[in-house]
């Protein structure tokens, strides 16, 4: 199976937590931020990666999803 990367920034939510940032998509916890010397560090759960200020969440594309409902559409008119 494929993986897709999806972009989740939207849904993450930050709650400060025993002194560094939990990050959450809806009540799941997904990573944490931490300050460090050399600025903030990303932990993200499996599955999650922090890339150019967003976060992403790998799924599995569905083997059984219809991408077409028409055969040899090899002259356009469908």
């Amino acid at each position: 199976m494929d993986l897709v990367k999806v972009d989740v920034t939207s849904k993450v939510k930050g709650k400060y937590e025993n002194g560094h940032m939990n990050l959450y998509v809806d009540d799941a916890r997904i990573g944490q931020v931490t300050e460090t010397e050399a600025g903030l560090q990303h932990i993200m759960s499996a599955g999650y990666v922090f890339e150019e200020d967003k976060v992403y969440r790998y799924e599995q594309t569905d083997p059984n999803q219809v991408t077409s409902y028409v055969d040899s559409c090899e002259e356009g008119w469908c």
